[in-house]
């Protein structure tokens, strides 16, 4: 057994005394608790993961080093794909528009959607007025008719969705013929059947402590799913670029975990949503550093 996954047992066997890991893998992860996850789990993210810049998802660091710009990396990359004045872009699992609100104020001529969840308060941002702000859940795009937007992107939320393929194929449906679809999330570069039991279960616990459905994260099916009706698939690992983002979750979770006094004050006064987090934390930096159950991706797909 290698030294990475000694040290995820341990760390296991750490988290166990506090929270119940089996009984996270049942927890229902539709539409309904992914909405409860955030709402429960802002002030996390705003105050933890990135001081204060209402970003949700991880940093990418082009010299391997941490900066508080490079929660920008995701942002500045569709920003590279708008090309021409008057595009229509759409961002699935908006959140706090960190994204949107980003490229809106840099594309000025280009109109922007961003979608999210109902009962977020998320309407009551106050946006750019070259920003549409439309409740709704990515599993059924239906608000918005065949071939209405240039660009459709999604930063590490689609891996909430139960079937990735349904997902991809509604996508496809908004997008104009020559659109192009984005995507930055984490998958699993592994089928399951190759994967021992122990993987498994640690991969699970890391996907359900961040409310994602453990399930349809291999990266082989995901190109599968994506070229059945998208001409041009380009999947590019970039590990290794949120490495500087996972280090520092590490060591913060890390300092959580190895003080009893204040998991207890954090599990008496913070949603139960909210401490989940720390257990994806303090697992993932091992998981994809030599284990190699997950990584990071960045894809571009064209219809």
């Amino acid at each position: 057994m290698s030294v990475q996954m000694w040290e995820i047992e341990d760390r296991l066997r750490v988290m166990g005394k506090y929270f119940d890991l089996d009984a996270l893998l049942t927890k229902d992860k539709d539409s309904q608790a992914v909405g409860q996850y955030y709402r429960k789990s802002d002030f996390f993210y705003n105050l933890v993961h990135n001081r204060g810049g209402k970003a949700i998802h991880m940093g990418i660091s082009e010299d391997g080093f941490y900066h508080k710009d490079d929660y920008l990396g995701q942002a500045r990359f569709v920003g590279t794909l708008l090309d021409r004045p008057s595009m229509n872009i759409l961002e699935v699992g908006a959140g706090r528009l960190f994204n949107t609100r980003y490229l809106a104020g840099e594309f000025p001529s280009c109109h922007f959607t961003a979608l999210d969840l109902p009962d977020r308060n998320f309407l009551k941002n106050r946006v750019p007025s070259n920003v549409e702000l439309r409740e709704g859940d990515f599993n059924d795009l239906s608000i918005f008719p065949e071939n209405s937007f240039d660009v459709v992107f999604g930063v590490e939320a689609i891996c909430h969705a139960e079937s990735k393929e349904h997902v991809f194929k509604e996508i496809h449906r908004v997008l104009k013929p020559g659109g192009r679809l984005v995507v930055f999330d984490g998958y699993e570069p592994k089928p399951h059947e190759e994967m021992t039991e122990f993987e498994r279960y640690v991969a699970a616990i890391v996907w359900a402590a961040m409310c994602a459905t453990p399930k349809d994260f291999y990266i082989g099916d995901i190109r599968k799913y994506l070229e059945a009706s998208f001409s041009d698939v380009q999947i590019t690992d970039i590990t290794r670029k949120i490495r500087p983002t996972l280090r520092r979750l590490d060591r913060i979770c890390g300092y959580y975990f190895m003080h009893p006094r204040l998991i207890r004050f954090s599990k008496k006064f913070f949603p139960a949503d909210a401490n989940m987090n720390s257990i994806a934390g303090w697992l993932m930096l091992l998981t994809i550093d030599g284990e190699n159950m997950h990584q990071y991706c960045r894809i571009v797909a064209v219809k």
